[in-house]
């Protein structure tokens, strides 16, 4: 009985406190004008977000109808509450192996032209490392890989967490990034889906250090 207290009660302050800081914020928005393309004419994507991104990304992707795989371990099932409450959906289940049921309902979901959203580096890391599931959800269902990234001018960073999570701080400017989309072809050998996890990994990093960079930049004018 205390955990579904827990549950339920840490997702709704959490839900409160982001809607508090969003509030005394402001956004700036790196478009891609082909994932705005997609957006625009409702085609389905695959958001990939580091797991240093998971507090705010529900709240930045907000009604949007993303499918959000999330792990079926206690720290997910707060997550998923977070995502509900949003006004998106979710998946519970683990993308490591390419048969698991969770990977089928995702591509199920990616075939019905809805959204859905993967953390490839989580739920343990190793941090900033692409798991081969959103490869392999990418390959069946043909729909494209979008690298997503948000930094904040004024954030606390959890140096402890093996993923340097995020807090954003009140009166701060998110960064949201979102990359390129990536296409992932469907007859892959072994050696070929490699590269394209390398590809999709490294278009992620990049992604991140653009974020960064801005937010940096925009640090910096607003010490001034």
């Amino acid at each position: 009985m205390k955990r579904k207290i827990l549950v339920w009660l840490l997702p709704l302050i959490v839900v409160w406190f982001q809607r508090l800081i969003g509030l005394t914020s402001s956004f700036r928005i790196l478009k891609n004008e082909q994932y705005e393309e997609l957006f625009k004419n409702k085609k389905p994507y695959i958001y990939s977000i580091w797991h240093t991104n998971v507090l705010y990304s529900p709240y930045l992707h907000r009604k949007k109808r993303v499918a959000v795989l999330i792990s079926e371990s206690k720290d997910g099932d707060y997550i998923n509450e977070v995502v509900h409450r949003f006004g998106n959906t979710s998946i519970r289940g683990s993308s490591s192996k390419g048969g698991s049921k969770a990977l089928k309902t995702v591509i199920q979901h990616l075939k019905k032209g809805l959204p859905a959203a993967f953390t490839p580096d989580g739920p343990r890391g190793p941090a900033f490392i692409v798991q081969p599931g959103i490869i392999a959800a990418a390959q069946v269902t043909q729909v494209p890989i979008v690298p997503f990234h948000y930094e904040c001018s004024r954030q606390w960073i959890l140096e402890k967490a093996w993923d340097k999570h995020r807090v954003p701080k009140p009166f701060t400017t998110f960064v949201v990034s979102y990359g390129e989309p990536i296409y992932i072809p469907r007859e892959l050998n072994e050696v070929e889906f490699e590269k394209m996890r390398l590809q999709v990994e490294e278009a992620m990093l990049q992604n991140r250090d653009k974020a960064i960079r801005e937010a940096e930049r925009i640090n910096k004018g607003d010490s001034k």
